[in-house]
This record gives C-alpha cells, structure tokens and sequence, in this order.
C-alpha cells in the first residue's frame, strides 16, 4: 500500500512490490493474479482503516467541530517516507485512474461517500449539540468537506504554504458557525 500510495500505479514496478513484500515473483502472483489486483487490494485496505481510523478519532473527539478542523488541519502532517507530501491515496488514486478503470472508479466513489459519512456524522452531532444549524444540510455538507479536504491535500502536495491551509480552514470552519 505505501508503495502505491507514494509512487502511483503506473510509476510502481514490480521489482517495488517485490522489494516492499520480500516475497518471491512466483509468491507474489500466487497471492494475487496480477499487478492490478494488487493494487486493488492495496486500496481497498487503504480506504477500509483509513475510514475506521477517522470514526475512532471522531468517537475519541470532545467536539465535533473540533474534530472537523481537526481533519481539515490534519493534511499539513502527510509526509511520505521521503519526507515529501504524497497527498491523499483517494485523491491520487482518482486523478491517476480517472475513468479508466471501472473497478477503481467503484472503490473511489465508494471511499469517497464513506469518509464523507463520516463528517456527516461528525456534523449531526454538531447540530444536536446546537453547534450547527438545525436547517444546515448535513450530508451535502459533509460531502462539500470532503471535498475541501481533498482540494487541500492536493495544494500541500504542490507546496501551498502552512499559513495558506491555515487561512482557508478558519474560513471553512467560519462558514460552518
């Protein structure tokens, strides 16, 4: 998965995986069939502990607006293993397949609604706290944070400045009070 995640499907050869596994050519493909099946799974796991991941914190969160200003200033800290932001596997894995690829358009769009979910669920709370508008449109505005916080993983990874991410998630969080 890292390997992917940091290299993208195309940029990743098999001597990579090779190299990440330790196994054997002949043990890598009787574990999956193909480079692309690999790959599919690696993502698969990505999306399943990285949605389980963010339902712990927000169960472990006092707020729930903290907790979404939380995740909004949590892209800062994505470095690779080189030190070099490697953005969102989510984001990198959509623009890299776009719709080529019907599987991995499925399990994009998939992911996507799931960690969506999850701010929605952040944002429920928030409203039964009287934290947000009970008028307020839970869902496509946890939809609308999802995509912020894909647009902000994208613009760390192309160098947008700390102070930058910073600004615009106060000003997202001003257009949730």
């Amino acid at each position: 998965m890292q390997v992917f995640w940091q290299r993208g499907y195309e940029a990743t050869s098999l001597q990579d995986l090779l190299s990440a596994t330790g196994l054997s050519k002949s043990s890598f493909y009787q574990t999956y069939p193909s480079k692309q099946a690999w790959f599919e799974a690696a993502f698969a796991y990505y999306c399943h502990n990285r949605q389980a991941l963010l339902l712990e914190l927000l169960e472990q969160s006092a707020s729930p607006l903290e907790y979404i200003r939380a995740r909004l200033i949590g892209v800062l800290d994505d470095d690779g293993l080189d030190g070099i932001p490697r953005g969102c596997m989510l984001v990198n894995v959509a623009n890299e397949f776009s719709l080529n690829q019907p599987t991995v358009v499925h399990q994009v769009k998939r992911a996507t609604e799931g960690f969506s979910q999850v701010l929605t669920i952040a944002l429920k709370r928030a409203q039964a706290q009287g934290d947000l508008s009970a008028q307020a449109d839970t869902e496509a505005l946890g939809f609308f944070l999802q995509c912020v916080i894909s647009g902000l993983r994208t613009q760390v990874k192309s160098g947008l400045s700390a102070q930058q991410i910073e600004s615009t998630v106060d000003n997202v969080m001003g257009t949730l009070r």
